[in-house]
This record gives structure tokens, C-alpha cells and sequence, in this order.
């Protein structure tokens, strides 16, 4: 069983940290995403994760060895890069072959790993092909034909299909777990793209500044943010962000939107009972505002689901859905914005319309609290 685990990372650039005691561990099997906003740090971390820079502080154990102090070449770890690192002046056996012969290994294993890797990839009718003669697609599946014949114990993905235009990606994903599950070694992948990310993540990490700001499934960092950064950066489009005041009544707790008044769960009153400041920033998710034409069927005693009124400003098509730019009717100067993804409706009378008034409902059980002064997310018990 092979595990990669990084602990409490520091590197520093002229006095200024890149990477600040970044710490995670990936699981034999699990392929781990680290999602971040380009000058994030992430990079650098893959980079001391493989051996080519050293952290000035931490430690890298790769199945419980430290290996922070090892040579690449001693690390035995598998790497795509974002220019795929591929030899113009081999063709592509022998850029498969490369590392293996490094290694030593007898010609007649060197051959067996090159044309197994080249099969699964579906790319033996490319073997005696120079590098430069490829597509980028093409160029991917070598680079990671190259890693699944390494054998490697574990495999690092730097922004590898940052080259590829929108045509490829989706079959690039699928090469790239392909590659994952035939071997089932721990897989780190960096990217900016949240996109990939949520595609690709058994577990999601995402940076900035050199920190980590949270780590967990897709689902989790989606419907519980821990700070509003992750709130900002994660989804699309982002969680709707409102400035609110909390109003204690008796004991019941509501958020305050100008008139607009959101009755609070039960299970925020023990945190925000603690809280002497009333300023709140309220988050809740585009897919979780209700529509009109699902409000109708909506039980009128819910106390927890806050029927209001907003103006249509932009509609928007998408696949299967549309995008709703809406104007809260409160007395809120300006009137809060929020945006709303929704189902096509089946009636084409139901279809917003720019400039109308709707009647929209806010659920407040998928609401999250933040608190805004440190940016962090409250929580209900």
C-alpha cells in the first residue's frame, strides 16, 4: 500500500512564503485535486512533492519513508507536465522508454511496459512517430503512457491539459483516469480549473496564498464552504454573497435583507447566541433559490422558506437550464442582487421574462453564515 502525505510544507522566495505549513495526505487509490488561483503555491508544492525544489521546512513520505531529501530519479514518482516534457528528438517508443532505461531495466521489460502503456493509451500506430508530428491530444497520451510505464508509486499531474483546446478535454479526463484506476497508486493533479477539478476529485484541496483553505469531497467544499474565499472561488456561478444584520427576537433568529427577513433554524442558535456583532454575510448557492413555478407547489405554513419578490434583470439559456440574473424588491439601497440557476421550465409560459416580477423563494436550511471579519463560515449545530 502506497500513501503520499505532506506535512506542515513551507517555502519560502525572498523572505516571503509560496507555500505556508501546507499539510494533506492522499490515500493509496484516491486522486486528490489541489484547485487554486494561478501564484496559489500549488505548483511549488508539486514541485517538492517530486524533487525538484526543496521545502524550507515539512517533510514528503511517500508509504510511510521520508523522501524529502531524495534525488527525483530515487523518488520513483510519475509526472505529466504542462508542456507534457516530452524529447523532440525521440520518437515515441523512446520517449516512453526513456525513464525505464534510466533505470536500467533488461530491453526485453523495457519493450513489454512501452507496448502495454502504448495499447492502453490507443496509441501503438504512433510508436515510431516524432514528437513533433503529434497533436496535442496525441502528445498527452504519451506523456501519460510514459508515467503508466514507469510503474510509479505515485502520479502528479502540473495543469496537464492547460494546452488542449475545449474539443479534447473530455477525452483527456477520461485518459488521465484511465491511467489512475489501471495502476491505483495515489494521483495528485494541480489545476486552476475548477471544472477539471470537480470532474476529476475524490478529494478536493483548495489554495490561495500559499494556504490551504480547506480540503474535501466536491459536494462538501461545495455546499459547505469553509471561508468565503472557497465560497467565491468554488461553483458556477459562485454562491450569491449578502450583507445582513442578525435580529434576535425572544429567542428566534432572524437575518435581516433591508425589509427582507430570513427566519434562522433552530440549529443557529447556539452559535449565534455567542455573537455580539450583528453583521452578517449571508451565502446561499444559485441551484437552491427557488423558482416560481416550483413555489406554487410549496406548502404556504414552511416558516423556514422566505417567499419574496424580485425583478428579472438578465435571463440567460443554458443546457437544459437558465440563468437568472434577479433584483430583490427590499429597502436595501442598492437592492441586493442574486443570481439563480433553475431547471427549463416545461411550460413555455413559466420562462421568466426580462423586467417582470417574480415571486421567488429562499430556503433558509441552505443557507451558510459567514462571519465578516474573518471571512470565516459559522457553524449550526
Amino acid at each position: 500500500m502506497s500513501t503520499l502525505e505532506v506535512q506542515d510544507l513551507v517555502k519560502r522566495y525572498d523572505g516571503r512564503s509560496v507555500v505556508d505549513h501546507v499539510s494533506f495526505r492522499i490515500e493509496d487509490g484516491e486522486f486528490f485535486v489541489l484547485l487554486g488561483p494561478s501564484g496559489s503555491g500549488k505548483t511549488t508544492v508539486l514541485r517538492i512533492i517530486c524533487g525538484l525544489e526543496r521545502p524550507d521546512e515539512g517533510r514528503v513520505l511517500l508509504g510511510g519513508e521520508d523522501i524529502t531529501h531524495l534525488s527525483p530519479r530515487q523518488r520513483n514518482v510519475g509526472m505529466v507536465f504542462q508542456d507534457y516534457g516530452l524529447y523532440p528528438s525521440m520518437d515515441v517508443y523512446g520517449n516512453i522508454a526513456y525513464g525505464l532505461e534510466n533505470r536500467r531495466l533488461p530491453k526485453e521489460e523495457i519493450q513489454r511496459r512501452v507496448l502495454e502503456a502504448a495499447e492502453k493509451l490507443q496509441i501503438t500506430p504512433l510508436l515510431r512517430r516524432s514528437i513533433d508530428t503529434l497533436s496535442g491530444g496525441e502528445q498527452q497520451r504519451v506523456a501519460l503512457a510514459r508515467i503508466l510505464a514507469r510503474d510509479a508509486n505515485v502520479f502528479l499531474y502540473d495543469e496537464p491539459l492547460a494546452n488542449l483546446d475545449a474539443r479534447l478535454r473530455h477525452q483527456a479526463r477520461r485518459d488521465v483516469l484511465a491511467v489512475h484506476r489501471l495502476r491505483g497508486v495515489p494521483s495528485l493533479y494541480v489545476t486552476h480549473d475548477q471544472s477539471e477539478a470537480l470532474a476529476l476529485a475524490d478529494r478536493l484541496a483548495i489554495m490561495a496564498e500559499g494556504r490551504l483553505q480547506q480540503v474535501g469531497s466536491p459536494n462538501e467544499l461545495l455546499e459547505r464552504p469553509a471561508n468565503l474565499f472557497v465560497a467565491r472561488f468554488l461553483g458556477n456561478p459562485p454562491m450569491n454573497l449578502l450583507e445582513g444584520q442578525i435580529v434576535n427576537e425572544e429567542g428566534n433568529y432572524y437575518c435581516a435583507l433591508g425589509g427582507l427577513r430570513l427566519p434562522l433554524a433552530a440549529a443557529w442558535q447556539g452559535e449565534l447566541s455567542a455573537r455580539q456583532e450583528p453583521a452578517i454575510i449571508v451565502g446561499l448557492r444559485p441551484r437552491e433559490i427557488v423558482p416560481p413555478w416550483e413555489l406554487e407547489q410549496a406548502s404556504t405554513s414552511d416558516q423556514l422558506l422566505c417567499r419574496c419578490t424580485a425583478r428579472a434583470l438578465l435571463v440567460e439559456a443554458l443546457i437544459g437550464e437558465i440563468e437568472v440574473t434577479l433584483e430583490l424588491e427590499t429597502a436595501q439601497e442598492p437592492p441586493p442582487r442574486l443570481v439563480a440557476v433553475w431547471p427549463e421550465p416545461e411550460e413555455l409560459t413559466d420562462l421568466p421574462q426580462e423586467g417582470t416580477r417574480l415571486e421567488i423563494g429562499l430556503d433558509t436550511r441552505r443557507l451558510t453564515l459567514f462571519d465578516p471579519h474573518s471571512e470565516r463560515a459559522l457553524q449550526a449545530e
